[in-house]
């Protein structure tokens, strides 16, 4: 006869066995209907209204590859030299455009064009959002509409990408020999290990590895495209981000075979620009670094010596 010790061990097991079936099968049904892609993304909608303090912005629209219609400001430099370099910012997560701006809204005033977008539910881009192709779709769609204005030098052309925004960049940059650097900041390593990070924190224990990897694709891991970027990558990571731990900027620069990490001591995830002003500096001055010369593409999109 059973004790009722035994009864209630295998009681609990009985309902330990019930939440990783029931885990399981959610997964499996989530994974496959699409909807934890779209649970990763906080999009907001609706019409944006650019920033005041940036008078020289214009409406950009634009499709993606699948026919969706994107949408973007295009804020020329002060000054309006046609030879300023160009600046693609590759926003975070929630939100749109109006309130991410304010992340690179210092570079026109330095010297350089920006054009910032909305990925497809975001915004008034039309669509919602998903990362498999379309995002990282998105994004390759605002490259080709800036590679097709004749009024900006497409020789130099850099990207910023901040969150989601640098993890998506990074797929970007690794595909485009047309873009010269990158300055990527809060960027996460894997969005499998950035999802176990939001389930169990900075080191996540087993069962939250569990879930993520039942839950998240891991397709298109930032941490895989940084091994094939050749261009200087700088790599902006706070040391107290709860969001994206420090652990993910650091695994990103040992990847990259030309990334630099600088470490804000203190940084938190949204608020760098606020805390820590010199970023604004650093990125400034690696993006004149290394946008200082044209480079001429050959017919394959190989890059050639830059000319002083």
């Amino acid at each position: 006869m059973s004790s009722p010790r035994s009864n209630s061990r295998r009681a609990r097991w009985a309902v330990r066995g019930a939440i990783l079936t029931g885990l399981v099968t959610t997964g499996v049904v989530l994974g496959a209907s699409g909807c934890m892609e779209r649970l990763f993304y906080y999009p907001t909608p609706g019409r944006t209204n650019p920033p005041p303090q940036l008078p020289a912005t214009e409406s950009v629209w634009f499709e993606a590859s699948d026919g969706v219609r994107l949408h973007g400001w295009f804020i020329r430099a002060e000054g309006g030299q046609p030879s300023a370099p160009t600046i693609l910012h590759v926003h975070g997560n929630a939100g749109n455009i109006e309130s991410h701006v304010g992340f690179t809204e210092y570079l026109p005033p330095a010297g350089f064009n920006l054009f910032i977008f909305d990925y497809r539910g975001y915004g008034q881009s039309e669509g919602s959002a998903r990362r498999r192709g379309p995002l990282i779709g998105d994004s390759h769609a605002a490259l080709d509409t800036l590679l097709g204005r004749p009024d900006i030098d497409t020789s130099r052309i850099a990207l910023y990408g901040q969150s989601l925004g640098g993890s998506i960049a990074l797929n970007l940059l690794a595909d485009r020999p047309e873009i010269r650097a990158a300055v990527i900041e809060s960027a996460f390593a894997s969005w499998r290990e950035m999802a176990a990070n939001t389930v169990g924190g900075d080191s996540p224990g087993p069962l939250s590895r569990m879930v993520a990897w039942l839950f998240i694709n891991d397709a298109h891991r930032p941490l895989d495209a940084i091994r094939g970027v050749d261009v200087p990558v700088l790599i902006l990571h706070g040391t107290a981000d709860t969001l994206v731990p420090i652990s993910h900027g650091r695994r990103l620069a040992q990847a990259g075979p030309h990334a630099e990490l600088i470490e804000l001591a203190g940084g938190e995830h949204n608020t760098l620009h606020m805390t820590h002003p010199e970023v604004e500096t650093l990125t400034i001055e690696f993006f004149h670094k290394h946008l200082s010369g044209r480079v001429e593409h050959g017919i394959t999109g190989d890059r050639r010596q830059a000319s002083d």
